[in-house]
C-alpha cells in the first residue's frame, strides 16, 4: 500500500493533508479512520523498513550532526509524552495512537544510536526546554490529557517532525541520514493524519 493510498484511507489527500471526511466518535478503537489492525500493520511495516536501514562509518559534517541532534530531540520528546499518554489515558483510540508512537520512536532511537555509534558521535540525552514544557503540561493536564496529547504531540509534534525530516531529506549530505529521513516520513504523515481526525472528533 503506497503512501497516497494510506493517507486517503485516513481521510486526507496526499498533498497538504486536507480534511475530507467527517470525524467519527473519539473512542471507537480506531486511529482516525484507520482500523486498529490496519494501523498496526502500517506501523509494523514502517518499523521493519527503518530497522533494515544500513549505516556507515563516514564522519558527519557539522551541519549533518546538527540535523541528527534535531531528529533525536524531536523523537525523544514524542517518545516520553507518548509513554505518559499510554499510561494515563482511558481512551482506546489514544492508547492505540500513543502505543504506536512509542513503538515508532523506540525504533527510531535505536537506529539513531546505531547511526551515532558508527559515526563516532554522541546524541542528546535530555529533553530541550520545549520538550520539558510539553512533558510538564501533559502531566498536569488531568481530564484534558487526551486533548493536550493529540493536539500538542499528535498534531503539532508530527508537524515539527515532518519539518525536520523534510529538511534532512533535502539538505543532508550523508546518504544514510538522508535515507533515514526518507524512510521515516511516510509514517509521520500517517500519524499526523490520524491525529488531526482524532482532534476533530473531540469537538
Amino acid at each position: 500500500m503506497n503512501r497516497r493510498i494510506l493517507l486517503r484511507s485516513a481521510g486526507f489527500t496526499a498533498m497538504g493533508l486536507s480534511l475530507t471526511l467527517t470525524a467519527k466518535a473519539k473512542d471507537d478503537g480506531k486511529a482516525g479512520e484507520l482500523g486498529a489492525a490496519e494501523f498496526k500493520k502500517i506501523n509494523s511495516e514502517a518499523g521493519s523498513k527503518l530497522k533494515a536501514l544500513k549505516v556507515n562509518d563516514t564522519a558527519l559534517s557539522e551541519a549533518d550532526k546538527a540535523l541528527v541532534d534535531e531528529v533525536a530531540l524531536g523523537g525523544m520528546m514524542q517518545l516520553q509524552v507518548s509513554e505518559i499518554a499510554l499510561e494515563k489515558t482511558t481512551s482506546a483510540d489514544v492508547k492505540l495512537i500513543a502505543g504506536a508512537e512509542v513503538e515508532e520512536q523506540t525504533g527510531l532511537a535505536a537506529k539513531l544510536k546505531e547511526f551515532a555509534s558508527a559515526k563516532g558521535t554522541k546524541l542528546p540525552t535530555q529533553l530541550n526546554d520545549k520538550g520539558r514544557k510539553l512533558l510538564a503540561d501533559l502531566k498536569a493536564a488531568g481530564k484534558e490529557l487526551d486533548r493536550v496529547y493529540l493536539e500538542k504531540s499528535g498534531v503539532e509534534g508530527h508537524q515539527e517532525l515532518m519539518k525536520t525530516m523534510s529538511k534532512v531529506k533535502a539538505s543532508a549530505v550523508d546518504n544514510a541520514l538522508k535515507a533515514l529521513a526518507e524512510t521515516a516520513l511516510p509514517l509521520i504523515e500517517v500519524h499526523l493524519a490520524v491525529a488531526k481526525q482524532e482532534v476533530l472528533a473531540l469537538g
